[in-house]
């Protein structure tokens, strides 16, 4: 009977030591891609953020045109009689 319950014990131990293992495995394998996801979420928000400074920078240059196409009429004298 020692036998068989050193046999049982041993069986009961290496399915304990495996879900471990399996336990940890997975615990990693979850947080590794949650880790990546926000890396990818991280990546798109720094291209939304460079794509709105690149319009910001455009609305910026269009608005000094017109600043200087403005100044440069208000100078030139009208020709009304």
């Amino acid at each position: 009977m020692n036998a068989s319950l050193a046999a049982m014990l041993a069986v009961g131990t290496g399915v304990v030591v495996i879900a471990v293992a399996v336990a940890v495995v997975l615990l990693a394998l979850i947080i590794a891609l949650s880790l990546r996801g926000r890396q990818i979420r991280g990546a798109t928000q720094r291209d939304l953020t460079r794509h709105d400074l690149d319009e910001a920078h455009e609305r910026a240059g269009r608005a000094e045109r017109d600043r200087d196409i403005a100044e440069e009429q208000a100078r030139q004298p009208d020709d009304e009689p």
